[in-house]
């Protein structure tokens, strides 16, 4: 049985290396524009690996534009998998592959459909996993093929997260290769009674409130990071992103939240929080290339607006 691959990030790129690795017949893949690259976070280019093997590849920034439906008319797939992609696939679409289309979500299912589940994931300190299920016109909803979970470590960032979620999916295409080939993928109805929703998050829900407690602050600069846009304050004038952070260990002083504490060289800011502090170690006023200068801080100042 044959696939096409549609997708965009770094799920995209694993899969299609996983069903590569696992002789699953990969007809043709479909890639986001690498003209995307610098606006869709975690953005993977498809094309150099379908290269590689042969494997035709097209590119799209809309996945309804005609060049998609023509491979797949061409190709003749029986099943679709549609990973690492934020667009939604429409019935036509998915119904031109006889066995169904196929989606990935990094939360259990039903719990937590929905927008930017690897940030809530973190944030909200829930258990991540690898979903495979079937698309439906409901985003997250169809039936489930495997469900396996993920470990969330206490200082994963938001990229840490990623990847070992990519690992894990890799393993589950190479588990199910056997039955993707038979066209016999296993299906089990989610308990809709159970499900639960995240938000699409802007980039606003990235500022930073020293009023938080420092686990909270910690949690938000985590799940913001790399590859994504970045939890930020305000410095003077200048918005700032925090790219990394440690916990205080202590307490040094007091002061109010967004007052900072120490200003040390290989540590980089103590800033006080609503309750406890926290080490700011890489920091980066937005639009400058290159870390922000510590000699630019001053024990004292306030961070935030």
């Amino acid at each position: 049985m044959s696939v096409v691959l549609i997708g965009s990030v770094s799920s995209s790129w694993h899969t299609l290396r996983a069903m590569i690795d696992s002789d699953i017949d990969v007809a043709g893949v479909c890639g986001l524009h690498r003209r995307h690259a610098e606006t869709v976070s975690d953005y993977r280019d498809l094309e150099p690996l379908a290269g590689e093997h042969g494997i035709e590849f097209v590119a799209f920034d809309k996945v309804t534009e005609p060049v998609v439906y023509e491979l797949i008319h061409r190709r003749k797939p029986e099943l679709l998998f549609v990973v690492g992609l934020s667009q939604l696939v429409p019935a036509d679409m998915r119904e031109l592959a006889p066995q169904g289309a196929v989606g990935f979500h990094p939360t259990m299912l039903p719990r937590m459909r929905g927008r930017a589940p690897v940030a809530w994931t973190i944030l909200l300190n829930k258990q991540p996993a690898v979903s495979l299920f079937f698309l439906t016109d409901e985003a997250d909803a169809g039936d489930l093929i495997i469900q396996q979970p993920v470990p969330l470590l206490p200082d994963d960032y938001a990229s840490d997260l990623i990847e070992r979620t990519n690992q894990v999916l890799g393993r589950c295409i190479a588990e199910l290769a056997p039955a993707i080939r038979k066209g016999a993928l296993p299906r089990t109805p989610q308990d809709h009674t159970k499900a639960t929703w995240l938000a699409k998050r802007t980039r606003e829900d990235g500022r930073i409130d020293f009023g938080e407690s420092a686990d909270h602050v910690y949690r938000l600069i985590r799940a913001a990071s790399r590859p994504y846009p970045g939890a930020f304050t305000v410095h003077g004038d200048c918005e700032m992103i925090v790219w990394r952070a440690n916990p205080a260990p202590q307490q040094q002083g007091g002061g109010q939240p967004g007052q900072i504490a120490d200003v040390q060289p290989g540590q980089g800011l103590l800033v006080q929080t609503g309750r406890g502090q926290l080490w700011l170690t890489e920091l980066q006023y937005v639009g400058r290339p290159g870390p922000s200068d510590l000699g630019a801080f001053q024990v004292g100042e306030m961070l935030g607006p």
